[in-house]
């Protein structure tokens, strides 16, 4: 069975997690452990006093819990077909916005400056590396099960710093190399137990013992109300970053070339697959999900009805049922499909 999360930790990387050379963050980049920690860096630098923040009601609970970790409020907005945010669904008066690149597919952050001028945009890219970083603040993600999956980290790329102040607060308290100063890292135990829990989690998903982990793993739901637990990306998981860069364009042209194949045996079948920049995952819009994923298991491979818990997630941070209607339609129509090596 091909898993659907492309979780692994090969005797090289083992190596340059404890031997390789460190990535040194640029101008305004910060290296984080979490994109969820540089949401709520983002947010508390730009709204240290809270406000109302639109998030995309089709997405994991991360973020919602992200922003109210922040001390704002989660206003829901609505997607479109292609999943990207339905912009007439965004209301004007807004303070900031998360806009989430779902799967790596592009939003048009100009349109959506247009409609909120006023208001902090944040790019939640935790799916799409390799997309530009926009707004006033992007995010990355390079946990394991994400692309690049390499370990537990996020970036804050923050675009205004040097263009616009209007994030940067008289008080020091928010500023933000001030805030990511006083972010406590990884303690040379602390990575020894990352480096465990990774190893672990990539034998647990190595296909020789995919079967039995599924077999053993418990259906649960998560809590959706946590502390976000902040800190500096881990020494290692920068070297791992650092030996990854030179092959990061290979690496997203090998997952555009596999969901191009994809596409074709869909089309067999009468159906079609929407890819983002990375081509992280392929998305099929489809009337029987559950048809579809009992035809590609029977072939090998998992596939995933992602996010399909989301609007009974953002329930739980007030969403009114009714208000995102294309959202909550998708949750029910949508397989995702990998697409990595």
């Amino acid at each position: 069975m091909i898993p659907r999360l492309n979780i692994s930790f090969p005797l090289k990387r083992q190596w340059q997690y404890w031997f390789g050379k460190q990535y040194e963050p640029s101008e305004g980049e910060y290296l984080l452990n979490h994109a969820r920690t540089g949401i709520v860096m983002a947010l508390r630098a730009s709204l240290p006093n809270g406000g109302r923040v639109g998030v995309v009601a089709y997405n994991c609970h991360t973020v919602a819990n992200a922003v109210v970790n922040a001390g704002c409020t989660p206003v829901f907005v609505d997607v479109t077909e292609d999943l990207t945010i339905d912009v007439k669904s965004i209301p004007s008066d807004l303070d900031a916005i998360v806009v989430t690149n779902l799967f790596g597919i592009r939003n048009d952050i100009g349109v959506i400056r247009k409609r909120c001028p006023k208001a902090i945009i944040v790019v939640d890219n935790a799916h799409g590396y390799g997309l530009p970083a926009e707004g006033d603040f992007t995010v990355y993600s390079i946990n394991q099960g994400k692309f690049p999956a390499l370990g537990e980290g996020g970036i804050l790329v923050v675009n205004s710093q040097q263009t616009n102040g209007k994030w940067q607060m008289t008080n020091d308290k928010w500023q933000i190399n001030e805030f990511y100063n006083s972010l406590p890292s990884y303690s040379f135990i602390a990575q020894f137990r990352l480096f465990v829990s990774m190893l672990t989690k990539a034998i647990a998903y190595s296909r020789c013992m995919y079967w039995l982990t599924m077999k053993m793993k418990k259906s649960s739901s998560p809590d959706v109300h946590q502390d976000v637990v902040m800190k500096q990306m881990a020494p290692r998981v920068r070297r791992l970053y650092q030996a990854w860069l030179p092959n990061a364009e290979q690496e997203i042209e090998a997952q555009k070339c596999n969901a191009a194949a994809l596409n074709v045996k869909l089309e067999a079948i009468h159906h079609q697959c929407t890819t983002g920049a990375n081509a992280f995952m392929a998305v099929v819009h489809c009337d029987n999900p559950a048809e579809l994923q009992k035809w590609f298991a029977q072939r090998g491979v998992e596939t995933a009805t992602h996010f399909a818990r989301a609007i009974a997630w953002a329930t739980e941070f007030g969403y009114q049922p009714g208000s995102c209607p294309n959202a909550e339609r998708l949750t029910k129509e949508l397989l995702m499909i990998p697409t990595y090596r």
